[in-house]
């Protein structure tokens, strides 16, 4: 963590307001959530109770259920947007390291959703003539609905633990120990309140009959129950003893769920309904008390974690500091440079690969996979070279420089040419090559380099889909060292081969046909004439 060195961001609101929305805003986001997990996991346990559970009737009150699911859903995803928003700006580096953490899931949501969603809605509007495939229907929509909440339960055990986020990363981008037995509580206790209320909700809106309202009402008390249990196991999950706040928040919490128990126990014992206005504000208390418990755990590891990143901001703002005016300066000098020469457009646009002594050596080269070719080993045509400077190589680290007119791009040229003379004429071969030599040189060309280059050297068809292409050697040549380097070491980054296992002197005569192509094409040219001009066929 004493590396970081994040830009100093100020943020849009004041903290204190910036976490008051975030929490009131993932509270009711949250509620709805419950809500239509609630709606999917009791409309399905009633399906497949109406089929299977020994009573023949019509599953009216799971259809009636998933009727209010389209509800309940929508509001939970518009609702979620505005936490989202709101973690990004008051915790941008725990989130997005934890999303990053889990990205193949977190991606995934999308289509988790869609599917969970389009099944739903066929679930609750047909019935099909076979139960089991219905049923199939059904347990999928569930299925990749639950998944849903599982990837923000991980997500959100990752942003809470920043200093196991290298231990997450090591063991494979996966939850492991202590943390895996931290989320499934998590997300089990997310299940529990879904169930909490989901039957709340429905036992007040959607039951018609008591006998519905006294199913609901079960399923109410298992879940608190559950809910009281995996409360008591997350507690003792607790890396350290909790403050008196947490520990007021969570009794608080207790105390509600222990209360709406009371409530529903009194009611069957007198043999009345549960009354609204006393169980859905008890509810309320719950889920706000825990979601505070969860918020006040956050704060004591996150907003140290927050002041430690803001403090390396700081440090490296005020590092940088007494560099602002001089790179102000540069900055401002480098937009008054006029790009009228060839040298100027040079040294603005292609030292930094090709180097400014042309020799492929640049500060960026070392970055490339495939390396700037040396400009002073060069040979080649005007023509070929615009093309080249006009419209780059394909497959190449070489951009285009389409935008600079004709006049521009024959400055360049011309100053290409005066410094590392590459329009001048394909240099000799000087080093003596042997008859026999020579004859195993002509047989390798036609075995192994004329299915890339062709024979006449301006390539094969084969070659056509290589980027880059092989250079078109009627127009384009390099020095006869160059050219053997590259026959004898490979070009890195393109389909070059090295062919170091030959005898130096076998090289050597490769290196005399591939010149000899461009001194002929030479002598059959007219004066001024251009030969396969191709700019996506030269090397970088």
């Amino acid at each position: 963590m004493n590396n970081l060195s994040d830009l100093l961001i100020s943020k849009p609101i004041p903290e204190a307001l910036l976490r008051g929305l975030l929490f009131t805003s993932f509270t009711l986001h949250l509620l709805f959530v419950l809500l239509t997990l609630g709606t999917a996991i009791l409309a399905l346990a009633y399906f497949i109770d109406s089929w299977y559970g020994g009573r023949a009737k019509e599953p009216r009150f799971g259809k009636r259920m998933l009727k209010t699911f389209m509800a309940h859903k929508s509001l939970a995803v518009v609702l979620g947007v505005a936490p989202l928003l709101l973690i990004q700006v008051g915790s941008t580096i725990p989130f997005f390291t934890a999303v990053n953490l889990f990205a193949p899931y977190w991606l995934l949501l999308v289509v988790f959703l869609i599917i969970a969603f389009l099944s739903f809605d066929a679930f609750g509007h047909k019935i099909y003539a076979h139960r089991h495939i219905h049923l199939a229907l059904g347990v999928i929509a569930l299925a990749f609905l639950l998944a849903v909440p599982g990837i923000f339960a991980a997500i959100l055990t990752a942003f809470e633990n920043p200093d196991k986020w290298q231990a997450i990363m090591s063991g494979g981008h996966r939850l492991t120990g202590a943390l895996a037995v931290l989320w499934l509580l998590r997300y089990l206790h997310v299940l529990g309140a879904a169930v909490v209320f989901g039957a709340g909700f429905h036992y007040f809106f959607t039951a018609e009959d008591d006998t519905e309202r006294k199913s609901l009402q079960k399923w109410f008390v298992a879940g608190i129950l559950l809910q009281l249990i995996l409360g008591i196991l997350l507690y003792g999950t607790l890396p350290a003893r909790p403050g008196y706040v947490i520990i007021t928040s969570l009794f608080a919490g207790i105390a509600a769920a222990s209360i709406s128990l009371w409530f529903v126990f009194s009611a069957a014992r007198k043999g009345l309904p549960l009354n609204s206005k006393m169980v859905l504000p008890v509810l309320m208390l719950v889920l706000v008390s825990m979601l505070l418990a969860r918020q006040f755990l956050q704060d004591r590891t996150l907003l140290p974690l927050q002041k430690r990143l803001e403090a390396n901001a700081t440090a490296y703002e005020n590092e940088l500091k007494p560099f602002e005016r001089q790179t102000l300066d540069a900055y401002g000098a480098s937009l008054k440079v006029v790009y009228d020469s060839g040298e100027i457009i040079y040294a603005k646009s292609c030292a930094f690969c090709h180097g400014a002594k042309g020799d492929g050596k640049g500060v960026e080269a070392k970055g490339l996979s495939i390396p700037p070719e040396d400009i002073a080993a060069i040979r080649t045509t005007r023509g070929q070279l615009y093309d080249i400077l006009k419209y780059g190589v394909h497959g190449s680290a070489m951009p285009y420089f389409i935008f600079f007119d004709k006049d521009k791009l024959d400055s360049l040229m011309d100053y290409m040419d005066r410094t590392y003379h590459v329009l001048s004429p394909p240099e000799a071969v000087l080093v003596s090559v042997s008859k026999p030599a020579m004859e195993q040189a002509n047989s390798t060309y036609g075995q192994a380099c004329a299915g890339c280059h062709g024979m006449d050297g301006k390539g094969s068809k084969l070659s056509q889909g290589f980027k880059p292409r092989p250079p078109d050697f009627t127009v384009y040549s390099l020095s006869p060292k160059r050219a053997f380097e590259v026959i004898s070491n490979s070009y890195p980054g393109t389909m070059m081969p090295a062919f170091e296992s030959l005898p130096e002197e076998v090289r050597w005569g490769l290196v005399k046909i591939v010149n000899e192509k461009r001194r002929q094409s030479r002598a059959l040219a007219s004066p001024g004439s251009r030969l396969g001009v191709e700019s996506a066929s030269s090397r970088p």
